[in-house]
Protein backbone atom coordinates (compact mmCIF):
# COMPACT_ATOMS: atom_id res chain seq x y z
CA UNK A 1 0.00 0.00 0.00
CA UNK A 2 1.00 3.38 -0.96
CA UNK A 3 0.24 6.67 0.40
CA UNK A 4 -0.36 8.67 -2.49
CA UNK A 5 -0.17 12.99 -2.15
CA UNK A 6 -2.16 14.83 -4.02
CA UNK A 7 -0.49 18.24 -5.05
CA UNK A 8 -1.40 21.39 -6.78
CA UNK A 9 1.98 22.72 -6.88
CA UNK A 10 5.56 22.00 -7.21
CA UNK A 11 6.01 23.87 -4.04
CA UNK A 12 3.32 21.61 -2.61
CA UNK A 13 4.85 18.69 -3.78
CA UNK A 14 8.08 19.74 -1.78
CA UNK A 15 6.59 20.28 1.51
CA UNK A 16 4.91 16.41 0.64
CA UNK A 17 7.85 14.70 0.17
CA UNK A 18 8.20 13.45 3.83
CA UNK A 19 4.84 12.25 3.90
CA UNK A 20 4.19 10.52 0.85
CA UNK A 21 5.49 7.59 -0.95
CA UNK A 22 4.10 8.74 -4.81
CA UNK A 23 3.11 12.50 -5.51
CA UNK A 24 -0.05 12.97 -7.94
CA UNK A 25 0.44 15.96 -9.63
CA UNK A 26 -3.12 17.67 -10.69
CA UNK A 27 -1.89 19.41 -13.62
CA UNK A 28 -5.25 20.93 -13.93
CA UNK A 29 -5.00 22.72 -10.58
CA UNK A 30 -1.78 24.29 -11.36
CA UNK A 31 -2.35 28.33 -11.48
CA UNK A 32 0.10 28.69 -14.36
CA UNK A 33 -1.01 25.30 -16.27
CA UNK A 34 -3.90 26.97 -18.59
CA UNK A 35 -1.12 29.68 -19.45
CA UNK A 36 1.84 27.65 -20.05
CA UNK A 37 -0.03 24.48 -21.16
CA UNK A 38 3.20 22.37 -21.82
CA UNK A 39 5.69 20.26 -19.95
CA UNK A 40 6.82 21.75 -16.61
CA UNK A 41 10.29 20.65 -16.24
CA UNK A 42 10.78 21.17 -12.53
CA UNK A 43 8.34 18.21 -12.02
CA UNK A 44 10.46 15.55 -12.90
CA UNK A 45 13.46 17.31 -9.99
CA UNK A 46 11.11 15.73 -7.73
CA UNK A 47 12.70 12.41 -6.19
CA UNK A 48 9.75 10.59 -5.28
CA UNK A 49 7.52 8.22 -7.75
CA UNK A 50 5.34 10.61 -9.47
CA UNK A 51 1.51 10.27 -11.19
CA UNK A 52 0.61 13.35 -13.70
CA UNK A 53 -3.32 13.52 -14.00
CA UNK A 54 -5.27 16.77 -16.20
CA UNK A 55 -8.65 16.36 -15.14
CA UNK A 56 -11.51 16.79 -17.23
CA UNK A 57 -14.56 19.08 -15.62
CA UNK A 58 -16.85 16.41 -16.13
CA UNK A 59 -14.21 14.31 -13.69
CA UNK A 60 -13.67 16.88 -11.17
CA UNK A 61 -11.11 18.99 -12.12
CA UNK A 62 -10.64 22.50 -13.79
CA UNK A 63 -9.07 21.34 -17.41
CA UNK A 64 -11.04 23.67 -20.13
CA UNK A 65 -8.58 23.17 -22.98
CA UNK A 66 -8.80 21.06 -25.60
CA UNK A 67 -9.03 17.48 -25.36
CA UNK A 68 -6.33 16.51 -27.68
CA UNK A 69 -3.73 18.82 -26.19
CA UNK A 70 -4.77 17.27 -22.98
CA UNK A 71 -3.64 13.78 -24.37
CA UNK A 72 -0.88 15.24 -26.24
CA UNK A 73 0.58 16.30 -23.25
CA UNK A 74 0.03 13.26 -20.85
CA UNK A 75 1.91 11.34 -23.49
CA UNK A 76 4.53 13.98 -23.62
CA UNK A 77 4.63 13.28 -19.39
CA UNK A 78 4.11 9.62 -19.88
CA UNK A 79 8.26 9.53 -20.81
CA UNK A 80 9.51 11.58 -17.54
CA UNK A 81 6.81 9.99 -15.28
CA UNK A 82 5.70 6.97 -13.35
CA UNK A 83 2.20 6.57 -13.81
CA UNK A 84 -0.46 9.00 -16.07
CA UNK A 85 -4.24 8.93 -15.19
CA UNK A 86 -6.46 8.53 -18.06
CA UNK A 87 -10.05 8.23 -17.67
CA UNK A 88 -11.99 4.90 -19.08
CA UNK A 89 -14.00 6.42 -21.54
CA UNK A 90 -11.24 6.76 -23.52
CA UNK A 91 -10.46 5.56 -26.85
CA UNK A 92 -7.67 3.10 -27.23
CA UNK A 93 -5.17 5.07 -28.97
CA UNK A 94 -5.30 7.39 -25.99
CA UNK A 95 -3.63 4.51 -23.77
CA UNK A 96 -0.72 4.58 -25.78
CA UNK A 97 1.66 5.94 -23.42
CA UNK A 98 5.54 5.00 -22.23
CA UNK A 99 4.86 4.29 -18.32
CA UNK A 100 1.98 2.99 -16.13
CA UNK A 101 -1.80 4.00 -16.45
CA UNK A 102 -3.79 4.52 -13.94
CA UNK A 103 -7.52 4.01 -15.49
CA UNK A 104 -10.15 5.75 -13.70
CA UNK A 105 -13.71 6.05 -13.25
CA UNK A 106 -15.43 8.80 -11.60
CA UNK A 107 -19.33 9.49 -11.28
CA UNK A 108 -20.51 12.46 -9.13
CA UNK A 109 -24.24 11.55 -9.77
CA UNK A 110 -24.12 7.67 -8.74
CA UNK A 111 -22.58 4.46 -8.41
CA UNK A 112 -23.43 1.95 -11.49
CA UNK A 113 -24.39 -1.52 -10.34
CA UNK A 114 -22.01 -4.31 -9.51
CA UNK A 115 -22.00 -6.19 -13.00
CA UNK A 116 -21.44 -2.56 -14.61
CA UNK A 117 -18.39 -1.76 -12.12
CA UNK A 118 -16.91 -5.38 -12.99
CA UNK A 119 -17.24 -5.17 -16.97
CA UNK A 120 -15.16 -2.14 -16.53
CA UNK A 121 -12.78 -3.50 -13.90
CA UNK A 122 -12.33 -6.55 -15.69
CA UNK A 123 -11.65 -4.44 -19.36
CA UNK A 124 -9.50 -2.67 -17.74
CA UNK A 125 -6.36 -1.33 -20.32
CA UNK A 126 -4.23 0.62 -17.19
CA UNK A 127 -2.06 -1.40 -14.17
CA UNK A 128 -4.52 0.27 -12.02
CA UNK A 129 -8.06 0.86 -12.01
CA UNK A 130 -9.17 3.35 -10.21
CA UNK A 131 -13.34 4.36 -9.22
CA UNK A 132 -14.60 7.70 -6.99
CA UNK A 133 -18.62 7.79 -6.82
CA UNK A 134 -21.03 8.65 -4.99
CA UNK A 135 -23.63 7.22 -3.15
CA UNK A 136 -25.06 5.20 -0.06
CA UNK A 137 -24.08 2.19 2.00
CA UNK A 138 -25.64 -0.55 -0.54
CA UNK A 139 -23.13 1.49 -3.10
CA UNK A 140 -20.04 1.01 -0.63
CA UNK A 141 -20.83 -2.99 -0.48
CA UNK A 142 -20.75 -2.54 -4.32
CA UNK A 143 -16.82 -1.45 -4.04
CA UNK A 144 -16.24 -3.59 -0.92
CA UNK A 145 -17.34 -6.86 -3.19
CA UNK A 146 -15.06 -5.25 -6.31
CA UNK A 147 -12.12 -5.13 -4.11
CA UNK A 148 -12.70 -8.60 -2.67
CA UNK A 149 -12.96 -9.99 -6.32
CA UNK A 150 -10.25 -8.19 -7.95
CA UNK A 151 -6.72 -7.22 -7.62
CA UNK A 152 -4.87 -3.49 -8.61
CA UNK A 153 -8.16 -1.51 -7.73
CA UNK A 154 -8.67 1.34 -5.82
CA UNK A 155 -12.48 2.42 -5.16
CA UNK A 156 -14.05 4.34 -2.33
CA UNK A 157 -17.33 6.56 -2.32
CA UNK A 158 -16.56 10.47 -2.18
CA UNK A 159 -17.57 12.74 0.09
CA UNK A 160 -16.85 13.35 3.86
CA UNK A 161 -19.56 11.02 5.47
CA UNK A 162 -17.97 7.86 3.33
CA UNK A 163 -14.06 9.05 4.01
CA UNK A 164 -13.78 6.11 5.67
CA UNK A 165 -13.95 3.73 2.47
CA UNK A 166 -10.75 5.37 1.40
CA UNK A 167 -9.27 3.66 4.77
CA UNK A 168 -11.59 0.73 4.49
CA UNK A 169 -9.81 0.19 0.68
CA UNK A 170 -6.59 -0.05 1.76
CA UNK A 171 -7.76 -3.40 4.40
CA UNK A 172 -9.29 -4.73 0.76
CA UNK A 173 -6.32 -4.72 -1.26
CA UNK A 174 -6.27 -1.35 -2.83
CA UNK A 175 -2.54 -0.94 -3.53
CA UNK A 176 -2.95 2.92 -2.93
CA UNK A 177 -4.76 5.31 -1.07
CA UNK A 178 -4.98 9.16 -2.31
CA UNK A 179 -4.18 12.16 0.59
CA UNK A 180 -3.20 15.26 0.89
CA UNK A 181 -0.87 17.23 2.95
CA UNK A 182 -1.78 20.74 3.51
CA UNK A 183 -5.05 20.81 1.62
CA UNK A 184 -7.68 18.48 0.44
CA UNK A 185 -8.12 18.77 -3.35
CA UNK A 186 -11.27 16.42 -3.02
CA UNK A 187 -14.02 16.06 -0.68
CA UNK A 188 -12.85 13.23 2.00
CA UNK A 189 -9.24 13.34 1.38
CA UNK A 190 -7.54 11.98 4.76
CA UNK A 191 -4.67 14.12 5.59
CA UNK A 192 -1.32 12.01 4.62
CA UNK A 193 0.25 11.50 8.14
CA UNK A 194 -3.44 10.85 9.15
CA UNK A 195 -3.62 8.12 7.13
CA UNK A 196 -0.62 6.47 7.80
CA UNK A 197 -1.45 6.64 11.64
CA UNK A 198 -4.53 5.25 11.28
CA UNK A 199 -3.57 2.33 9.13
CA UNK A 200 -0.60 1.75 11.02
CA UNK A 201 -2.38 1.65 14.47
CA UNK A 202 -4.89 -1.15 12.46
CA UNK A 203 -1.96 -3.34 11.28
CA UNK A 204 -1.88 -2.30 7.44
CA UNK A 205 1.39 -1.36 7.48
CA UNK A 206 4.00 -3.71 8.63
Amino acid sequence: MKIVVSVSSVNEALKALDVSDIIEFRLDLFNDFIIKNKIDEKIFEINKPKIVTIRREVDGGKYKGEEEKRIELLKEYSKYTDYVDLENDLDDEAFKVKCKIIESYHNFKETPSYGKLKDMVESKRGDIFKIATVGDKKDLEKLVGILCNYEDVVAFLMGKMFAFSRILAVFLGSPFIYCYHRKAIAEGQINATDARRIIEMLGGIK
